[in-house]
């Protein structure tokens, strides 16, 4: 029975750590929001070094919220790409690099083999 307990505790201990994790969150972005509008750099800094290590949230107003805390204090835009984008650019980059490796090898055979990424190529071409 004491181990049912100690299931219970700890399962409500790590929800309500979530739970605490998303109040922070939003406090801190809220606090982020107000430093903005104050223009208060040093505030703002202050907020985004402390989230800036933290995964987008999967609520679209916190991640907007999130990115534009972050891109105010570092000057830089929060760039994401979905993983489809990627996954499609790679494919035509990789098209590219064949279609190179290709052409090298007609225009100078050792080259193309020498190199490593043309190599690989080769041989997965099988």
């Amino acid at each position: 029975m004491r181990l049912v307990y100690v299931i219970l505790i700890v399962l409500l201990s790590s929800s309500a750590s979530a739970q605490m994790r998303d109040v922070r969150l939003k406090t801190l972005l809220s606090i982020c929001e107000t430093a903005q509008s104050n223009n208060d750099l040093g505030t703002i800094k202050n907020i985004a070094n402390q989230i800036k290590d933290e995964p987008l949230h999967s609520d679209q107003s916190l991640s907007s919220k999130m990115k534009g805390c972050l891109s105010a204090a570092f000057d830089v835009e929060v760039v994401t790409m979905d993983s489809e984008g990627l996954v499609k650019s790679i494919s035509e980059k990789m098209s590219a690099i064949e279609s190179d490796c290709k052409i090298l090898l007609e225009n100078a055979p050792n080259v193309a083999l020498d190199n490593k990424v043309c190599r690989q190529i080769f041989l997965s071409d099988k």
